[in-house]
């Protein structure tokens, strides 16, 4: 009986022990989550887009952009596969 007790014991100081380091740690933890984020994201986005301040287009500035597309011609098939039978429905 004695070991249960001291078991539970140890369980309920473990809970209570986290939801304190918890309640204390998140609202710090946050922020500082928060700041890497958009870090990380500032970083891709120059990395991304190049670090020209003046050029929004960054790498892809000098890289010239057709307006007309060439259409693909895909070959059509000439092969002859049956023929085409249309049906009508009938009433009774």
């Amino acid at each position: 009986m004695f070991e249960f007790l001291k078991t539970l014991l140890i369980i309920l100081w473990i809970y209570y022990a986290l939801k304190l380091v918890v309640r204390w740690l998140f609202p710090r933890m946050i922020p500082w989550m928060m700041k890497q984020l958009l870090k990380r994201a500032a970083g891709s986005n120059n990395q991304a887009f190049g670090s020209k301040k003046g050029n929004p287009f960054g790498p892809f500035a000098d890289q010239a952009f057709d307006t007309k597309q060439e259409k693909k011609e895909n070959p059509k098939s000439k092969k002859v596969v049956g023929e085409f039978i249309d049906f009508e429905e009938v009433e009774d």
